[in-house]
């Protein structure tokens, strides 16, 4: 196998246990150019080596360094026994080890790998041109850990940074929808035949658990609520009523289908459109909710977006805050990797400033545990839930 060299002094990083190289970091000169999902042995400049790595020689991110794996080309053996011991991770972690994430890429040192699990089936995202070439490989060894049926989800971003066909692929059995329990008795839709993500947002199992309490007696707005995991968890904790705000119709019918299955009896509205269009719309029908949820999609692509991307966040969490009601409690999340924390908070301060709102931030949250994050890559706290008593 061939090297892939770094540049004098620049295995730093690395050796502080980051798992990506940089484009800048590696010498050029004296490595041939690899292609496209190649793997390499990383060496520094003295010829240290330092890992297995993938490369992508077109992308900033010029290589993902593979700590976990053997050989470039594991076998099923391989995987099942890694995927085995996460699934008992899992279990410990957040109690269930057949709906969660079971693979968090860089969190579980596996750049490029993300798998959820909705009960019998599977749906594996490879995000990288490497990963990709094993995926047949690993959903091979989740159907002889007796899942029925593997999705390999090829619609993302990071699969069109890699040149990556955006295309879906089912081994096994394929299924529209699971359905995922957001509260006792109470499920969501997980349309993993054919939305967002790999079928639903497992990050913020946790974060509705543990925020629906706030609902209690009071009326909810979920904006960008997809299938309607935040109001339907509310709903149960005893909302008087649940209004759900999305763009996507599809979505807003499997919240229809979840109210109807939770067998609800509160009030309950569904309102289709972009999400400041609709925020404004309430605000001028003079709507105002006890609780108000802004869980929007990343905002922030690139980094040369994340300016825009927090005047973004700024001007949504104004709009919530003109339908919260005095006393409310405002829920304001980022799912934006390259946003950081203290900036998207000093976003929503400078909202509640426009608006004129006394505020206080009595939580701040992250994914659930089946998430994790590596403790070297800054860049894996991704999610960020910040939770303001509002007077």
């Amino acid at each position: 196998m061939e090297p892939l060299f770094l540049l004098p002094r620049e295995e730093r990083r690395v050796l502080a246990g980051h798992l990506w190289v940089f484009s800048n970091e590696v010498d050029w000169k004296r490595s041939s150019r690899p292609e496209i999902g190649e793997s390499r042995v990383l060496q520094a400049a003295n010829g240290r080596p330092l890992g297995l790595v993938d490369c992508h020689p077109n992308t900033l991110i010029a290589a993902r360094i593979q700590s976990e794996l053997p050989t470039a080309s594991p076998d099923v053996a391989f995987w099942k026994a890694r995927f085995q011991k996460a699934q008992q991770e899992r279990q410990s972690w957040v109690g269930s080890s057949t709906i969660c994430r079971l693979v968090n890429a860089d969190g579980d040192r596996l750049p490029g790998l993300t798998i959820d699990l909705y009960g019998t089936h599977a749906v594996v995202q490879a995000q990288t041109a490497a990963m990709d070439r094993r995926a047949p490989v690993i959903a091979q060894a989740l159907l002889e850990m007796g899942f029925a049926g593997v999705k390999l989800s090829g619609k993302s971003h990071s699969r069109e940074l890699e040149g990556l066909p955006q295309e879906d692929r089912w081994f096994g059995s394929p299924l529209e929808v699971a359905w995922v329990p957001v509260a006792d008795g109470v499920d969501a839709a997980a349309p993993i035949g054919a939305g967002q993500k790999t079928g639903f947002f497992l990050d913020q199992t946790e974060n509705r658990k543990r925020l629906a309490k706030f609902a209690t007696g009071r009326t909810v707005l979920d904006a960008c609520s997809y299938t309607g995991g935040w109001g339907l968890a509310m709903a149960k904790a005893g909302a008087t009523g649940c209004d759900f705000l999305d763009s996507d119709a599809s979505a807003l019918e499997w919240v229809r289908q979840g109210w109807e299955r939770a067998d609800f009896r509160g009030n309950f509205g569904l309102l289709h459109g972009d999400v400041f269009d609709g925020l404004r719309q309430l605000a001028e029908q003079g709507r105002q909710f006890g609780v108000v949820v802004l869980d929007p999609p990343a905002f922030a692509k690139s980094r040369k977006t994340v300016d825009q991307a927090l005047i973004g966040y700024q001007n949504l969490s104004r709009l919530g805050l003109e339908v919260l009601e005095p006393g409310g409690i405002l829920v304001t999340c980022s799912c934006s990797g390259l946003v950081d924390e203290g900036d998207f908070h000093q976003a929503v301060v400078r909202a509640l400033r426009q608006k004129k709102r006394q505020a206080r931030l009595i939580a701040r949250l992250g994914a659930s545990p089946d998430h994790p994050l590596h403790p070297s890559m800054p860049e894996t706290l991704y999610l960020k839930v910040l939770v303001w008593s509002v007077d």
